[in-house]
């Protein structure tokens, strides 16, 4: 895939620190967090979290969320949290991963396949796996289109066979990030989309084991999903 390198320029700026985050939250700004659903109330539009500190925390929906979508309990979720301290409030929920199935008490012992039905069953999985990080990373399209529209955006590179947010990861964007709603959905596409990264590089790590590079290639092509830089680090998030 043909990529041109371009800076994405000096409004790169460090990630908050824990306490500018906690002073950005009690002045309404948006923090976002990472976090697994404990428990939702649909009727008063509550729900509890549990931070990845074993902390739980009460959040209600903000007024222009209109609900949980496909949020359920044991779900890991992105927020972002605002509100006055003592009453947080989320203004975006969105699930990062779907919940791990439930133990089952007993299982009979797999069998064992047959000439040529493992990498048969190796390829099924693999697609299955790149079919659901697709949806995520459906999600994050809707974002980047606006951003697209609205921030100014240069791409540098040509993205075909994948998604041209791939671009922020190859540090091959420039965009206009003086206001308030580009950082915020810049920060928003970047939170949503390392999930889809790390979800792919997991996923083509255990492929590459069964499958040979030309196979991994024809699935990812199959869900807009090739790529070889899912190993990238992430963008820095913008201060709001």
């Amino acid at each position: 895939m043909k990529r041109t390198s371009a800076v994405l320029g000096g409004w790169m700026l460090a990630a908050c620190c824990a306490a500018g985050a906690a002073a950005a939250q009690s002045r309404g700004v948006p923090t976002y967090t990472n976090a697994r659903v404990v428990s939702i109330n649909a009727l008063d539009r509550t729900f509890v979290i549990r931070q990845a500190d074993g902390t739980q925390q009460r959040v209600e929906l903000d007024d222009n969320v209109a609900g949980f979508g496909d949020v359920r309990v044991g779900d890991e979720v992105i927020l972002a949290l605002r509100g006055e301290p003592g009453r947080p409030r989320a203004s975006a929920i969105t699930k990062s991963s779907a919940a791990p199935p439930s133990p089952r008490t007993s299982a009979p012992a797999p069998l064992a396949p047959a000439p040529g039905e493992a990498p048969k069953a190796a390829a099924d999985a693999f697609a299955r796996q790149v079919a659901d990080l697709a949806t995520e990373a459906n999600r994050v399209d809707g974002l980047w289109s606006g951003f697209r529209t609205t921030c100014d955006v240069t791409v540098g590179g040509r993205y075909e066979g994948g998604r041209e947010w791939f671009s922020l990861w190859a540090n091959d964007v420039r965009a206009d990030l003086s206001n308030g709603y580009c950082r915020d959905v810049y920060n928003q596409i970047v939170g949503l989309g390392e999930t889809v990264m790390r979800g792919m590089a997991r996923a083509e790590d255990v492929a590459r084991r069964s499958l040979s590079p030309g196979e991994i290639r024809d699935v990812q092509l199959r869900y807009s999903m090739d790529w070889d830089g899912w190993t990238r680090p992430a963008p820095e998030r913008q201060r709001l």
